[in-house]
């Protein structure tokens, strides 16, 4: 339980009037001195405030009770005193009045003596009322009235706590109980004695008298100096009550029971959790235990398994082996004869067959003995067969292909069009860019080998050829040049300007197959009319009817074909490999160095050597990154091989 140190009330002010004369005020200077009421503040309690000058009275404070004064029997109250009630003090006070009021009392009385003790008595009379009619007056009497403070320090007695009670400022005191009492009343009652407030006061003799005040002020401060003097009492009462509470708590039986019972609650938890974890312990180890045990004998099982699977595949290897060779021996006719089956396709039988198909298949030829025809018969059919499963099986993969590429298409054709429906509809105007934008860049009018300088330095090395737009977008693959449209267009996003340029591309595929395959019907039926000769570079655009000498050394052995006589040539120089594969429209191998080179290759090779320039030092990686189908030693070789041709006709020129 939290023990909370006791708390005091603080003194209350007296009742007496206030003096409220604005001269007092003005004799003290014209200034205004606020005086705290609490207990050592900044200011010195014991002297005047700065500016002020006040004499102390000659005369202490009356003392409230004398040493055989007894207001309560004054009034005939000695047994009820502090619990006597307002009603009661008033009531007893107009008895005491009526019976020795002097001038019934004093009726037929000539004795001074007599007259003079009985003045005296009225007068006590008087007195003991004003100060028990008076809170704090009376408050300040009772705290000097006869009280019994000891307490007991061994033993738990309930009296001392109720006795003590009487000075508690919240009238309604918890009783301290019995030992039946539950542990909340206990609680209770001490909860409250270590927050107890007492109104009890300890005035001391050097008190000065209030009511000699020269003004409100000066009022103030003798109450701070009498609460001064009045604070040692008061510590000493709040620590003998602290004392009793203490005391109380340690030896009362049923604190003491309530503190054996929470020590043996602890003691059983903590016992509870020693054997839960005991248990829990051993569970642990139970089931480490079983745990392993059970990998041992699945290890077991694993190996004998393992064992037993190598023996059935060790005899599966024996019967196989032995199928095999009853095939091998079954398939030869014998010495000197035609083989019923070659050498080739039996071996495709005995690698393609399971252990049961060459059982049967051997039982079968077994059994027709010395029938040749008939072996030679069932090995056909069971080739036959196994290439109809090869089939079937080449067949059904094929099908599962096309299905899943036919999916991914339908998937991305849905996903294109989910995206073409959420993407907000294009204007005339973006139209017309986006037009505009596809005609001025490369990649979107495109030539043939023709590649984009931002493609380059990008390091896309796609050639964006017709070819290439027919079959893949080249602007997915050559993010350079989309994102040069995009700016160009300026009002879409990269992603929206792709999706418009893919579905344009899909609508015009159909017309632009059209375009091309008639151009190239063109440049087919293209005839020259002169005749040809020798030439340092080769026709692209047309097909050359070529005869007579020039075709004699372009394309070897094309005169005799021809049957045609030669023609006097125009040029000595004689053409390169490369004009005679571009003539003759096929491709040729150049050297035993360079390899094979065909028309796309080369052009390829001439871009990226004008691209990539010697101060590169990774010249020829990128060179070769860019020519497809080409390494970089080839693509070295075949610019040596270009540059011997250009000096020999620069040097016969």
């Amino acid at each position: 339980m939290l023990q909370q140190g006791l708390i005091e009330a603080p003194a209350e002010p007296s009742s007496s009037d206030e003096d409220d004369s604005g001269d007092a005020s003005s004799a003290a200077g014209g200034s205004t001195v606020h005086a705290s009421g609490s207990v050592g503040s900044n200011l010195d309690d014991m002297q005047p405030p700065p500016g002020v000058s006040w004499k102390k009275s000659k005369a202490k404070k009356k003392q409230t009770k004398g040493k055989d004064t007894d207001y309560y029997a004054l009034l005939g109250l000695q047994h009820e005193r502090f619990m006597a009630t307002e009603a009661q003090l008033k009531q007893a006070y107009r008895k005491a009045c009526l019976e020795h009021h002097p001038d019934k009392k004093l009726v037929g009385v000539d004795c001074e003596d007599a007259k003079f003790a009985a003045e005296e008595h009225f007068k006590k009379i008087q007195e003991a009322y004003d100060v028990l009619s008076d809170p704090a007056k009376r408050r300040e009497f009772d705290s000097v009235d006869e009280f019994d403070d000891s307490l007991p320090w061994t033993a738990h007695q309930p009296t001392s706590s109720r006795r003590n009670a009487r000075w508690s400022v919240d009238p309604k005191v918890p009783d301290v109980g019995d030992e039946s009492s539950s542990w909340e009343a206990v609680s209770a009652f001490y909860d409250f004695w270590y927050g107890f407030k007492s109104w009890r006061e300890f005035p001391h003799p050097d008190e000065e008298d209030v009511e000699g005040a020269e003004s409100r002020e000066h009022k103030r401060w003798i109450e701070r100096i009498n609460a001064k003097l009045r604070e040692k009492g008061k510590k000493e009462e709040g620590r003998r009550l602290r004392e009793f509470v203490d005391a109380s708590y340690r030896v009362d039986p049923r604190v003491i029971a309530r503190k054996e019972a929470q020590a043996a609650e602890r003691e059983r938890r903590k016992a509870e959790k020693a054997e839960a974890k005991r248990l829990q312990e051993e569970q642990q180890q139970r089931q480490k235990e079983e745990e392993e045990a059970r990998k041992r004998a699945e290890e077991a099982a694993a190996k004998a398994a393992a064992a037993e699977a190598k023996k059935v595949r060790d005899a599966e290897k024996q019967a196989m082996k032995k199928e095999r060779q009853r095939l091998r021996k079954l398939a030869d006719a014998g010495e000197g004869q035609q083989r019923l089956l070659s050498i080739d396709d039996t071996e495709r039988l005995c690698q393609s067959l399971n252990l049961q198909q060459m059982q049967r298949l051997g039982e079968a030829a077994s059994a027709a003995g010395t029938d040749a025809a008939g072996r030679a018969a069932l090995l056909q059919e069971a080739l036959q067969q196994l290439e109809q499963r090869e089939e079937e099986q080449v067949a059904l993969k094929d099908a599962k292909k096309q299905e899943a590429e036919a999916a991914l298409k339908n998937l991305a054709k849905r996903d294109h069009a989910k995206k073409m429906q959420e993407m907000r509809e294009w204007g005339d105007d973006e139209l017309r860019m986006l037009d505009k934008a596809v005609k001025k860049f490369p990649w979107a009018r495109p030539s043939a080998g023709s590649r984009c300088a931002a493609a380059a330095a990008a390091g896309c090395g796609l050639l964006h050829s017709r070819s290439v737009l027919r079959s893949v977008p080249a602007v997915m693959q050559c993010q350079a040049c989309l994102v040069d449209v995009a700016m160009y267009v300026r009002t879409r996003t990269l992603e929206e300007v792709l999706l418009m340029v893919k579905e344009h591309q899909g609508a015009s595929s159909t017309r632009m197959q059209k375009q091309e395959d008639w151009k190239g019907a063109a440049k087919k039926r293209a005839d020259v009319t002169s005749e040809a000769d020798s030439r340092s570079a080769a026709f692209t655009d047309v097909n050359v009817n070529i005869t007579g000498e020039a075709a004699a050394v372009l394309v070897p052995g094309a005169a005799d074909s021809s049957g045609s006589t030669p023609s006097s040539s125009r040029g000595n120089s004689r053409p390169s490999s490369a004009t005679a594969a571009a003539a003759v429209g096929v491709k040729k191998v150049v050297s035993a160095d360079s390899g094979e080179w065909n028309e796309e290759q080369e052009l390829a090779l001439v871009q990226a050597l004008k691209q990539f320039g010697k101060e590169l030092p990774d010249r020829w990686e990128r060179i070769a990154g860019v020519v497809p189908g080409k390494g970089k030693a080839a693509c070295f070789k075949r610019f040596k091989e270009l540059r011997d041709v250009f000096r020999a006709k620069k040097d016969g020129a």
